[in-house]
């Protein structure tokens, strides 16, 4: 049992990059409920561990590679603890079995919302960009691609035990919503933007990349300025990542004025990432930076991350890490704003946001492109970013943007809508990609009712299973 437990929390972190074989959360699945299937609820809790710290340990690893083990440790503990209510479902009884979506679903919602807005890393969506069904996220976004996995996960556990009658019709109606989600195509974009994104580099990889002031920022403008020199075709807009100007613009004149030369002497503007001071703390912004006139529009992070742009339990924080006394609190915004750039609205996300359902849901309403900004420099050359971009692979097909994600390190890529990566670049290595976008202004099913079908795909099954069991227990009363 103990090595089962273990392969299966494996089979579920391989389906996440770097190993990336989506299949993997089937078998991971279909072994687990497996090994739920124990009458003993000791022996179920234990199984719950070792699949979580198997599935969680290797997948977060990446969290310690600058700060040490102990917060990847807590890190990792704490989404193995999401998964204890699993523990209490023995698979001994089919009401359960068919229970078992709904639940695996339930906890990610948990794990996505709870503590300090929730850390949704390691949902099961996100390691099936690659499965034939991942189409189904402009139906029910992450949610019901999730469910879906888990749903395919109990026929595999249906087929081994010989119940074919039980899988015959979860595999049937699987099969048809899977054909609708593939063979319905997308709406095509009616109109074409041209983008430069620009992947300048860091001085170093490491907590203190832009530890010399002006340093990220010089990368992107020289990178920049070297590639419009060269090339006679401009953009309709230049894109930088998060952090791209690691000094307050609006506070160094110099560095505004740089800025402004560059747009000015191309006549293009400049969507770029920077961080702003506000009084004694920072923001995390994204700004459009237009010839002649300056900063248009700027948005202001709100989903921030948790002991990483502010500490929230700040007194046991610092006695856990010494790096967290050295993180200043940034401040979140509240309220969307959209660049628009010509006929382009892009939603601006920046990193950590991309965790964020209802987050991205209101994007969308207002925008007709994805600018993903994001600096992947403060992980090394970790897994973290091509996790991250299998996120943004899903996020484009549930919103039916072309999304272009950009990091300062890497890894870049633009992402149509069906979530194919059409450019990339390698990690860290200084580039530009440069190519034509489609603007699509149509909302998506999910982007119209997907919380709904959330709550439709937890709450129903939940509740049908207590009016059965009230029931059942007024006839033996009775």
């Amino acid at each position: 049992m103990i090595i089962l437990s273990l392969l299966s929390g494996f089979l579920a972190y391989a389906s996440f990059a770097p190993i990336g074989l989506w299949w993997c959360a089937l078998v991971a699945l279909a072994l687990l409920i497996h090994l739920l299937s124990s009458r003993n609820f000791k022996q179920r809790l234990l199984v719950v561990i070792l699949f979580g710290g198997a599935f969680f340990g290797p997948l977060l690893a990446w969290s310690n590679t600058y700060v040490g083990d102990v917060p990847w440790i807590i890190l990792t503990v704490l989404q193995i603890a999401f998964m204890i209510p699993l523990a209490f479902l023995p698979m001994t009884k089919t009401r359960n079995l068919f229970l078992f979506p709904t639940i695996w679903i339930a906890v990610e919602f948990l794990r996505g919302h709870f503590p300090f807005n929730g850390f949704g890393w390691g949902r099961i969506a996100f390691s099936q960009d690659d499965a034939p069904y991942a189409q189904l996220a402009r139906i029910g976004g992450a949610p019901l691609v999730s469910f879906f996995t888990a749903v395919i996960g109990l026929v595999f556990y249906l087929l081994y035990r010989r119940r074919v009658m039980l899988a015959l019709p979860l595999f049937l109606g699987g099969l048809a919503l899977t054909s609708i989600s593939i063979f319905t195509a997308p709406p095509s974009p009616q109109k074409t933007f041209s983008v430069v994104a620009v992947q300048g580099g860091v001085p170093k990889l490491g907590l203190d990349f832009n530890s010399r002031a002006t340093a990220v920022f010089e990368n992107h403008l020289l990178t920049t300025e070297n590639y419009l020199s060269t090339h006679r075709n401009r953009p309709d807009v230049i894109l930088w990542p998060e952090n791209s100007i690691d000094v307050d613009p609006f506070k160094d004149p110099t560095v505004g004025s740089q800025l402004q030369s560059l747009s000015d002497r191309f006549n293009i503007p400049l969507i770029v990432g920077a961080v702003l001071q506000h009084g004694s703390n920072f923001q995390n912004a994204s700004i459009l930076w237009e010839p002649k006139t300056g900063s248009k529009t700027i948005y202001i992070k709100r989903h921030l991350t948790p002991f990483g742009e502010y500490i929230p339990l700040r007194a046991i924080a610092e006695i856990v890490s010494p790096y967290a006394k050295n993180v200043v609190d940034f401040v979140p915004g509240d309220q969307i704003v959209i660049h628009q750039v010509g006929n382009a609205k892009f939603a601006p996300i920046i990193c950590f946001e991309l965790l964020d359902d209802a987050s991205g849901r209101a994007m969308a309403k207002q925008s007709n492109a994805f600018v993903v900004q994001t600096n992947s420099a403060t992980f090394g050359l970790s897994p973290e970013s091509d996790q991250q971009l299998g996120i943004t692979r899903i996020r484009s097909i549930e919103h039916q943007r072309f999304s272009v994600s950009i990091a300062t390190s890497g890894i870049s890529a633009v992402i149509d809508p069906r979530g194919r990566v059409t450019q990339r670049t390698r990690q860290n290595v200084a580039a530009v990609i440069a190519t034509s976008i489609g603007l699509n202004d149509s909302l998506s099913i999910s982007d119209r009712y997907g919380s709904q079908i959330e709550g439709t795909l937890i709450f129903l099954p939940l509740a049908l299973a207590a009016l059965r069991s009230l029931r059942n227990r007024r006839r033996r009363i009775s």
